[in-house]
């Protein structure tokens, strides 16, 4: 379990007075003393002394301190609950040995774990702090929080691109994009931010009025008819297109069929028609009318569900 109260960003940092190991000596560290000398810290909490990842971690870090205190004016301290002794020794002794062979980034002690309490980090069933790292700007503010689990460790690059991040946004007041890197350019938030105006809600319509455009799409363009073939029947004169699938001539003048596959109109019902020209009946030879082409081969049940459909939609658009 660990403590609650982990500092938020864009909140003040706890403060802290605590022992020190630095350069192999003990000596007293607090945060007031980064913020007066105007530095970024970069606070790394750790569980144990002694161990196998925190060294590679301590190491890693120590080998750039340069980069951070001369090129960011940026400090790194880490802090874990052994005694300053313990770290005494344990920076004194050689890496066979398990040490850190001396390196110069402070080893911060908090024994009495007051430091690991107060950044919310302390494991209170184990006496030992996570693996937590905190970024905190010149003046003294949360800017920065990772916490990992405990067997895996930080990265230095990583750790210097968001800290470069953080001083760019500072100084020129603009956001970095995913895997910004010093020398990108940034993307100017404040002005990206601002309304466009207000939300434009359309008037509301009725069935027909969002119907009609899905309808003449779907009786035109794509099915090769024309709604114009059935007009006729709009007006009232009680012709119905029908389908002459035994007639094979384009018709030329009064009195001779349609060709095979062609829509004319007729003044009985369609299927009754397309019987009647079944058995070769003369008195019901269908009379021209803006013939439109249909495969020759569609079945009488599919050109009286299609015929249906048809008058349907031209009922629907003169409504």
């Amino acid at each position: 379990m660990t403590t609650l109260g982990m500092p938020s960003i864009g909140r003040p940092a706890p403060a802290f007075e605590k022992k020190a190991v630095v350069d192999g000596q003990i000596k007293d560290i607090s945060l007031a003393s980064y913020t007066a000398a105007n530095h970024w810290l970069i606070l790394i909490f750790y569980p144990k002394a002694w161990s196998f990842i925190c060294p590679t971690e301590i190491k890693a870090f120590s080998a750039r301190l340069e980069e951070f205190l001369y090129s960011r004016s940026c400090a790194v301290a880490f802090a874990s609950t052994d005694n300053e002794f313990c770290l005494k020794a344990w920076n004194a002794a050689s890496d066979m040995e398990g040490g850190l062979g001396g390196i110069h980034v402070p080893l911060i002690s908090d024994s009495n774990h007051q430091l690991c309490r107060d950044y919310g980090v302390l494991v209170e069933s184990e006496g030992v702090a996570q693996r937590a790292l905190f970024i905190i700007d010149p003046r003294g503010v949360v800017r920065g929080v990772t916490v990992n689990d405990a067997d895996i460790g930080r990265s230095v690059d990583e750790t210097q691109r968001v800290l470069d991040a953080l001083a760019f946004k500072d100084e020129f007041g603009e956001g970095c994009p995913v895997d910004w890197k010093k020398g990108d350019r940034g993307i100017d938030v404040a002005s990206k931010s601002k309304s466009e105006g207000p939300v434009d809600i359309p008037e509301r319509k009725s069935w027909t009025d969002w119907a009609r455009p899905k309808l003449g799409r779907g009786f035109s363009g794509t099915s090769q008819r024309s709604v114009t073939s059935i007009t006729s029947f709009a007006r009232g004169d009680g012709m119905i297109p029908t389908l002459n699938t035994f007639n094979t001539s384009m018709p030329t003048s009064p009195g001779t069929p349609p060709r095979s596959g062609f829509i004319s109109r007729t003044h009985s019902p369609a299927m009754s028609m397309i019987n009647s020209a079944h058995h070769g009946s003369a008195a019901h030879r269908p009379v021209s009318l803006s013939p439109i082409l249909l495969p020759s081969n569609i079945s009488q049940t599919n050109m009286a569900a299609q015929l249906d459909a048809a008058m349907e939609q031209q009922r629907l658009e003169n409504m």
